[in-house]
């Protein structure tokens, strides 16, 4: 073995026997009900396991560890090179296996057992194997690329019920006749920006709900489908976390009877790349969201300061919540749903002007979740009735909208294509 490879290797058994913590440990659950949801993932815990890359864990061109880069074969075809490191104790003829049967070169360093993979394909499961008290045993990292992956960002504007209130009351002759709308206009005309518009089917006072409002503005939705576009959120805003105890069938419900009216609405302007509200569902529900169309879901995990208790994770487990909050995404291969952190530090309501661009750059500035961010917001806080109203929330956007543009960020629909747009 050269001595560039071996101080390599030496160097990474040192970082990951140095007390980090690895995003692949399961964390102590920290209620009854998140040990429900680790169980959940983990019904039978692995005899042991791959400590980088991490299962299901998005990778791309440009992330940094444990990619290695890419390289081009003799047959022409680009693979991405990632270090595979394996912690298994009481292991004997430890063997790391690809999908068609090659064995790994691996070395170990300091108990640990690495070596290198060349992958090509959207999602490769890569197995380690070996014999524990006479008895075989095996593990499986399943390692996605996103390939060809680009700075791009998705805007979405979360809670929207009451332009469609006002929009009915004052009889528009145009859907632009509304302020709200035609300052995502302009904000859409200065950047090319998509707006993606998640709503409610009925205000906070339950005054108004969608089946209400007519379908004579639906060739207006359509003309501007390239750059807005209507997704379901929620029945209600309240209560707060409305499918956090639901079952799957009430989740199901209320789904469809949104879809159904914004499909009447606005036609084609209906998207399927939606956020929840409060970003929580029961785990037994992702795939209500996925056969209906929900491809990528955001979420960073958060701890609500006032109990300390999890919430905006969809129930994930804390050893995934612990990775997306460091990493850019992650997949759910019962559901074929990704997970993804692209949020900003807050969303944009709540950013002064002249902290828009620092707070950004938090995101901006990091290799592994920097291709593709989140611009977001809420309804609410445009409209001069509600008590939390920002007065200047369109010099907010703009300030936002101007610096991703000017970072060379490309405005994209996260529906199309694979994780947002990657080959």
């Amino acid at each position: 073995m050269s001595t560039s490879r071996r101080s390599f290797l030496q160097a990474s058994a040192a970082f990951l026997g140095a007390g980090v913590a690895s995003a692949a440990d399961p964390a102590p659950p920290e209620d009854p009900q998140q040990h429900y949801f680790d169980a959940f993932y983990y019904k039978e815990p692995p005899a042991f396991r791959f400590e980088y890359p991490f299962d299901g864990g998005v990778l791309q061109e440009g992330y940094g560890y444990p990619v290695l880069g890419c390289e081009t074969g003799t047959d022409g075809i680009n693979r991405l090179r990632v270090h595979v490191v394996v912690r298994a104790p009481g292991i004997s003829n430890l063997e790391v296996v690809m999908p068609d049967g090659q064995v790994v070169p691996t070395t170990e360093v300091s108990g640990l057992r690495m070596g290198t993979v060349s992958i090509m394909n959207r999602i490769t499961p890569v197995r380690a194997m070996g014999r524990r008290g006479g008895q075989q045993v095996e593990t499986i990292c399943r390692i996605v690329w996103a390939k060809n992956t680009f700075k791009r960002y998705r805007c979405y504007i979360d809670d929207h019920s009451f332009f469609f209130r006002d929009t009915l009351k004052k009889d528009y002759r145009s859907l632009f006749d509304c302020f709200y709308l035609a300052k995502l206009r302009e904000l859409n005309r200065r950047y090319q920006t998509k707006f993606n518009l998640n709503c409610f089917n009925s205000t906070p006072q339950r005054d108004f709900d969608l089946s209400m409002f007519p379908d004579k503005y639906r060739s207006e939705f359509e003309d501007n489908a390239d750059w807005l576009r209507l997704a379901f959120h929620a029945e209600n805003e309240f209560p707060p976390e409305p499918y956090r105890e639901a079952p799957p069938e009430r989740l199901a419900a209320d789904f469809d009877l949104v879809a159904r009216e914004l499909q009447r609405i606005a036609g084609k302007a209906y998207s399927p790349g939606l956020q929840i509200h409060f970003a929580t569902v029961r785990a037994d529900s992702y795939k209500v969201l996925a056969q209906r169309g929900v491809k990528m879901l955001q979420t960073s995990g958060r701890k609500n300061p006032s109990t300390g208790g999890k919430y905006c994770d969809f129930m994930l487990p804390n050893s995934i919540t612990a990775y997306i909050r460091e990493n850019q995404g992650w997949m759910d291969f019962d559901s074929g749903i990704i997970f993804y952190n692209g949020a900003m530090p807050a969303t944009c309501e709540w950013v002064p002007v002249e902290q828009t661009i620092p707070l950004m750059h938090r995101k901006l500035d990091n290799p592994k979740y920097n291709t593709l961010v989140n611009i977001a917001g809420h309804e609410q806080y445009w409209w001069p009735f509600y008590k939390n109203y920002k007065e200047d929330n369109f010099d907010r956007w703009d300030a936002a909208l101007r610096h991703i543009t000017e970072q060379n960020y490309k405005p994209i629909w996260i529906e199309d294509g694979f994780f947002g747009g990657a080959a």
